[in-house]
């Protein structure tokens, strides 16, 4: 198997194991969850507000509960199940003996996970953003859309390295570390106003929401939770958490030694 392909073969043959009513099933429901929400939320403005408000009222509090329900929420519980157990799967089917054997073969098949992770939380993403921003229908609907794509995608990205690295270091309690990561760091620390809260993803995903929309009256009334730096800053820092983590995690799964389920 040709190495630069192997990362493909892997996300072809994950995708193909993917269409199972389980896995299904749970990708209807990351897709469901917040257009059933936004589409809750619309009834009651249209039933109880609507001789009172603008329609460009609701932009900024659905917009807002959008990002939260997609990007942060959509987005984590996704690469939660496929991105965090890319190596306690093999170990548990008794199949990470073969891959350790082939040269380079350890860094391919965790990278063709990571993209695997990536390309089917981003496709809930994707699908759950485009109903949720039909239903909102303001006057800028294109350029919402644009934004929470661009969100979702840079959340996937970066995520997904967090989650694999998580995964590589803690397999024996996978996901028990993940989900503290998760509520401790990007749902704890991200809203606490201190320097620590940019070392974020999520800090950095609210600076860029603020910016690309335009809301600068949220950005005045919470910049604790939105931040002030500038585009450039929020991307060059989810840039380097992305490769830095990503990179961690091959370097790792190359050089640890793994349990076999006998061994173990």
């Amino acid at each position: 198997m040709n190495r630069l392909t192997m990362p493909w073969d892997v996300v072809r043959f994950e995708l193909r194991r993917s269409f199972t009513p389980a896995r299904m099933a749970m990708w209807l429901v990351l897709v469901a969850f917040p257009i059933a929400i936004i589409a809750t939320m619309r009834t009651i403005a249209n039933a109880h507000l609507a001789d009172k408000l603008d329609p460009a009222d609701f932009v900024e509090p659905f917009g807002v509960t959008l990002y939260f329900l997609v990007p942060e929420v959509t987005c984590l519980l996704g690469l939660l199940l496929w991105a965090t157990p890319a190596i306690s799967t093999e170990i548990e089917g008794q199949t990470w003996v073969y891959l350790a054997l082939r040269r380079s073969g350890r860094r391919m098949v965790l990278f063709g996970k990571y993209l695997t992770a990536v390309i089917w939380t981003l496709s809930a993403a994707l699908v759950a953003i485009s109903a949720s921003v039909f239903l909102i229908g303001t006057d800028v609907m294109l350029r919402m859309w644009l934004v929470m794509s661009a969100l979702a995608v840079l959340s996937c990205l970066a995520h997904a390295a967090i989650f694999l690295l998580i995964g590589v270091v803690f397999y024996r309690r996978t996901m028990v570390a993940a989900v503290l990561y998760t509520m401790v760091v990007e749902y704890g620390l991200s809203f606490v106003p201190a320097l620590v809260n940019k070392f974020t993803v999520n800090y950095r995903l609210r600076g860029l929401l603020a910016t690309w929309m335009g809301w600068e009256d949220v950005r005045s009334n919470a910049e604790n939770i939105f931040g002030s730096e500038p585009v450039s800053t929020h991307l060059l820092v989810l840039a380097a958490i992305t490769i830095t983590l990503l990179g961690a995690a091959l370097y790792r799964v190359e050089n640890a030694e793994y349990p076999t389920q006998q061994e173990g």
